[in-house]
């Protein structure tokens, strides 16, 4: 895990470039740890199958009433 400080960190792009796979960068402001920056591998591609894996849509039943649903938790 490397330290660096914010100035270092906005002024060098290729620090995050640097870090190996996993690596994890500290960023430091007034000598405290402000963030942590991670580099990962590569970004999985998406596929239709990933795609219906993420989608919010959960089939919400078709005689469900939101309104009434908010009213109630408003009590």
């Amino acid at each position: 895990m490397k330290t660096v400080t914010a100035r270092e960190f906005y002024h060098s792009s290729k620090l995050v470039d640097e870090l190996p796979e996993g690596g994890q960068l500290v960023v430091t402001a007034n000598g405290k740890p402000k963030f942590l920056v991670s580099r990962y591998g590569e970004r999985p591609k998406m596929t239709r199958k990933l795609a219906e894996s993420l989608s919010s849509d959960w089939g919400t039943p078709p005689d469900f009433d939101s309104v009434a649903f908010l009213q109630s938790l408003k009590k």
